[in-house]
């Protein structure tokens, strides 16, 4: 049972290592999302965004599928944002049955601001690891991230 009682240990310094990668994990995204929030805007909002403003014209299943959200997630979202003239609707000309989004102006200009804002705060207040272990901790990273998604089901 010793495995299990130090899986919930409560001093950071003594967690396993994936006890540790979870708090983390979830202390950053808190993080970002306060951040995020500052502007007005959650994390999928801005993902919404960010990602029309490199990929504009994606219907909305191939939205969800970019941002890792079920379409009925999604919706919500794109609503406000329509909703605060930052995106629009259409329907695709070859197939009708297909909403394509687009950035307004307006949402390109609020993406560009709260992008640059938000990554410089998290880049003041994120820890820089040293050039030789970078790739180890990014290697890492990936080969859980694979791990954790690979029976999870598609999106889209």
């Amino acid at each position: 049972m010793a495995g299990v009682e130090s899986f919930f240990e409560a001093r950071p310094e003594r967690m396993p290592l994936g006890a540790l990668l979870s708090r983390t994990g979830q202390a950053v995204a808190r993080h970002y999302r306060r951040t995020v929030a500052e502007h007005g805007l959650t994390s999928t909002s801005i993902g919404v965004l960010g990602v029309l403003a490199h990929r504009d014209g994606l219907s909305h299943r191939e939205l969800a599928g970019t941002l890792g959200v079920t379409p009925a997630t999604l919706t919500p979202v794109v609503d406000a944002l329509e909703d605060a003239g930052e995106l629009r609707r259409e329907r695709d000309r070859a197939d009708r049955r297909v909403v394509r989004l687009s950035i307004t102006e307006a949402g390109r200009e609020r993406s560009l601001t709260a992008f640059a804002e938000v990554a410089a705060i998290l880049r003041d207040r994120m820890p820089h690891p040293p050039p030789e272990q970078e790739q180890v901790i990014r290697d890492y990273l990936l080969a859980v991230l694979a791990a954790v998604t690979e029976d999870e089901p598609d999106l889209d």
